[in-house]
């Protein structure tokens, strides 16, 4: 979540408790009142609040400002709360064993193979660790270099290939067409139709 998201939920926030901070509400019949609606909360959706929780944020506010108003930051920001380091590890190792497997094929793999309790980690866990270390994706192995197959000398192969052509009719009966080409394959010429 980015400061600005995190501005706009507290400005949210103090739209609520600023009347009870300034005084110009019954505390008792505001609460009831705000606590029965349906609230849009800005990158949230819309919630209903109870009013155990604006009581909570007029303390916060009360002790700290607008600032204790925003949603705090995970303290585990950037790490699995499901995998613990050494997990990572193994994982990240396994998959390196097996780069081109698709993500989703190498979890149910993880799975059938007791690495990772069935309803323990979920997929998105997995993706989000792999693609973290860049191991998502066409970018894990090189693609190799690709040569034209050629020959050097003219006559040493020639290609050819049969298509149907359109129905004719001779003497009033229909007759099916074929269309027969060669080509050779250093100088591309056609020698036959």
């Amino acid at each position: 979540m980015d400061e600005s998201m995190r501005h706009d939920i507290a400005l949210f926030r103090y739209g609520l408790i600023a009347p009870l901070v300034n005084g110009q509400v019954e505390p008792k019949t505001y609460l009831k009142e705000v606590s029965e609606r349906v609230h849009h909360v800005p990158h949230q959706g819309d919630k209903r609040i109870a009013a155990k929780t604006i009581l909570d944020w007029c303390t916060r506010y009360k002790k700290g400002g607008f600032d204790a108003l925003k949603p705090k930051r995970r303290s585990d920001r950037g790490h699995s709360r499901r995998l613990s380091p050494d997990d990572e590890d193994h994982i990240l190792a396994l998959r390196k064993e097996h780069p081109t497997m698709p993500v989703t094929v190498f979890y149910e793999h993880l799975i059938e193979q007791g690495e990772i309790p069935e309803n323990h980690t979920s997929y998105f866990t997995i993706y989000r660790l792999l693609k973290k270390h860049n191991l998502v994706g066409k970018e894990i192995l090189p693609m190799p270099e690709r040569k034209r197959f050629a020959y050097d000398q003219i006559n040493e192969l020639w290609q050819g290939d049969l298509s149907h052509g359109p129905t004719i009719r001779v003497n009033g009966k229909a007759q099916k067409t074929f269309l027969i080409a060669y080509i050779d394959d250093c100088s591309r010429f056609v020698p036959y139709v």
